[in-house]
């Protein structure tokens, strides 16, 4: 069996750390901060099976240049980073064309169809099968205007094989009182579901991995040492190289900067999510749901109701922007009356963006031994098991369940 550093000790990376492990591996992980305090932490931590319409959507991208203006948008850019994202927007912008819309949803719905089962025998096998709450998702819409903009993505997700119920408003409040009586029309997203605690999840991965004899190193990567189209080593941040067999590039949003310096160029953008865990809210809610027209979704974990969203083009390096966690939690007051927010805790994690939404996954034709699973956006915790048995049937040389070929590290050059 072979040596294998996995760069990167998110929910993706550990995942793919374990999965490789149970195949006999010695695997080491590289991962500079604190468990389970990456990009899944500030999530919904929903398994979003039925997010499978890319963010390019025509109804979504008419609000974009309004939006890009106004700091307290659903999307939005600093200034500061505005001229090094043009070819990124350039490309996001050409797949708002039905025909790439389709497409993309196509694809994603391959990897997000056998999410759940994937996650369930992830969660079997660490023991921790009731963190997941196999329980739909509501849509909330004020208006005929707001409905009508997910009209397209709701009929393109239910051709592709998702389960999604139009409602009334007042039917959604039956469904959980918690919510306010008067929103006009609901969406019930059957397929979806969530977890109790994201950093939970991580930290439980974590320790599974380690006690199972993997090793984990507190540093991070700043690039490979390579002899033609093998990786010998990936050096650290503390100054040291760590040499092995194989490699599996996870690192997330800076995913980027390593995959350059492996000579495979990918487009990926890190995008800053923000989330307050609410912990004494004052309601007791029963679904997580989601508010698109304020940019953000509400869910029960255990001991604390968080209010998550918003996407911020910033850089990696850019002090949080708290105003955009401070607002959610205001707007969360339109869906929620009887919400309390007197006891809170402001999260922010950098989720890695491709402009066609697919993740990356797979190998490159210019590298040997490496793998790649990073990009997955505001997809990393739903398919982080499904990328672990990807990448660990690759390994193996077994055929994958999923063709990965839509996913490939080298569909940017």
């Amino acid at each position: 069996m072979s040596e294998v550093a996995v760069v990167g000790g998110g929910i993706v990376g550990i995942s793919c750390a374990l999965a490789l492990q149970s195949e006999g591996h010695q695997v080491t992980v590289m991962e500079p901060n604190t468990v389970g305090e990456g990009a899944s932490w500030a999530s919904c931590g929903c398994i979003a099976v039925g997010e499978i319409v890319p963010l390019s959507q025509p109804g979504m991208m008419l609000k974009v240049p309004g939006w890009l203006l106004d700091s307290e948008a659903p999307l939005s850019l600093r200034p500061s980073s505005a001229l090094k994202l043009l070819p990124w927007f350039s490309r996001f912008t050409a797949n708002a064309r039905p025909s790439k819309m389709r497409a993309i949803a196509s694809d994603l719905a391959r990897l997000t169809f056998s999410a759940t089962a994937d996650f369930k025998a992830q969660l079997q096998d660490i023991g921790e099968p009731e963190m997941l709450i196999e329980r739909p998702v509501i849509k909330l819409f004020d208006d005929d205007a707001a409905n009508a903009t997910m009209g397209a993505a709701f009929d393109l997700a239910r051709e592709l094989g998702c389960t999604i119920d139009e409602i009334s408003g007042h039917d959604a409040h039956e469904l959980d009182p918690a919510i306010a009586p008067d929103f006009k029309y609901a969406a019930v997203l059957r397929d979806w579901s969530y977890v109790t605690d994201p950093k939970r999840l991580v930290e439980a991965l974590h320790q599974t991995f380690l006690k199972r004899g993997g090793t984990v190193k507190r540093v991070g990567a700043v690039g490979f040492d390579r002899e033609g189209r093998k990786v010998q080593s990936v050096k650290l941040t503390d100054g040291t190289e760590f040499f092995a067999d194989q490699f599996v590039l996870a690192a997330g949003a800076r995913s980027k900067g390593l995959a350059k310096d492996l000579g495979v160029p990918i487009r990926l953008e890190g995008v800053a999510g923000y989330s307050t865990a609410l912990s004494d809210p004052g309601v007791e809610l029963k679904h997580t749901i989601f508010y698109p027209k304020g940019g953000f979704g509400v869910t029960p974990y255990d001991g604390a109701l968080a209010v998550a969203g918003t996407i911020e083009f910033a850089s990696l390096d850019a002090a949080p922007n708290w105003n955009r966690a401070d607002v959610l939690v205001r707007r969360a007051h339109r869906i929620l009356p009887g919400l309390k927010t007197d006891v809170a805790e402001r999260r922010v994690g950098y989720r890695p963006f491709t402009p066609d939404t697919r993740p990356i996954i797979g190998r490159s034709h210019r590298l040997d031994n490496v793998q790649f699973a990073t990009g997955h956006g505001q997809l990393g915790l739903t398919l982080a098991a499904t990328t672990a048995r990807l990448v660990a049937d690759n390994t193996a040389g077994r055929r994958l369940h999923v063709d990965v070929k839509a996913f490939s590290p080298d569909r940017f050059s």
